[in-house]
């Protein structure tokens, strides 16, 4: 693929509301990234550049949108800002398919904006808030992020725990995770089997949480074969 300098464009007023965009409008398959950080605003979209710049310097057609969005404990928000950068890709590259990679908080971010994507990775996702709650995943980062329990705000948990969709999602998990534990997936995937929703879930012996986004993990390429396999599926279902 011929190398493309990235660029950064607004998609909003707030300093946070960007995406950094490295391919061009012929691409046929964009890759678009979420990052994690259990929604703190000190992580930022540059957990996922080493991502990016796999795609980058890949096959022919293929594009990166990195995204950045408001981390200020509004949930509500951070759902708008992933879901408009989103569009905007769509804006961007017409004619490709889109694959949303979400990492940790992000892959709980992708999640509940599927319908927004063609395709989705969700990487070691949060998918059960209640849970994560309790278990004070991240020093009590969904309690940071709700600002409630699920008790006191059960409505509210409920309008932002991802649901399986019908858009082809691949869950991937270590099991052991030390950070969003591997129930969070084998759950989902229970939930997707459940609805007939088409979710897949890898899962490895041995994957550490941040060695999910390392593009030199051993993971990738079951990833990228599972993306080719699916990405034909989604352009006949276009066609």
């Amino acid at each position: 693929m011929p190398h493309h300098t990235p660029r950064t464009e607004a998609y909003g007023d707030h300093p946070d509301q960007w995406v950094r965009i490295v391919g061009d409008a012929s691409a046929e398959l964009v890759f678009c990234f979420v990052h994690g950080g259990y929604w703190r605003p000190r992580y930022t979209a540059e957990l996922m550049d080493p991502l990016v710049e796999r795609i980058a310097h890949g096959e022919a057609g293929v594009a990166a949108v990195n995204i950045e969005y408001r981390r200020e404990g509004d949930v509500v928000a951070m759902q708008a800002d992933v879901r408009t950068a989103l569009r905007r890709a769509r804006q961007l590259f017409p004619d490709a398919v889109r694959v949303v990679v979400g990492h940790s908080a992000g892959g709980h971010l992708a999640l509940v904006c599927a319908d927004e994507a063609e395709l989705i990775l969700a990487l070691a996702p949060v998918t059960d808030l209640v849970g994560g709650y309790a278990a004070h995943i991240g020093s009590d980062a969904v309690a940071e992020l709700m600002g409630t329990s699920p008790s006191e705000s059960p409505a509210a948990y409920d309008a932002v725990t991802p649901q399986p969709s019908l858009v082809p999602t691949l869950v991937v998990h270590g099991a052991d995770d030390d950070r969003v534990p591997v129930s969070h997936g084998r759950d989902f995937a229970q939930r997707a089997r459940e609805t007939g929703a088409p979710v897949d879930l890898f899962e490895f012996a041995q994957l550490d949480h941040m060695l999910l986004i390392d593009p030199d993990g051993p993971h990738w390429p079951a990833l990228e074969g599972w993306v080719r396999s699916r990405r034909h599926d989604r352009r006949k279902d276009a066609s």
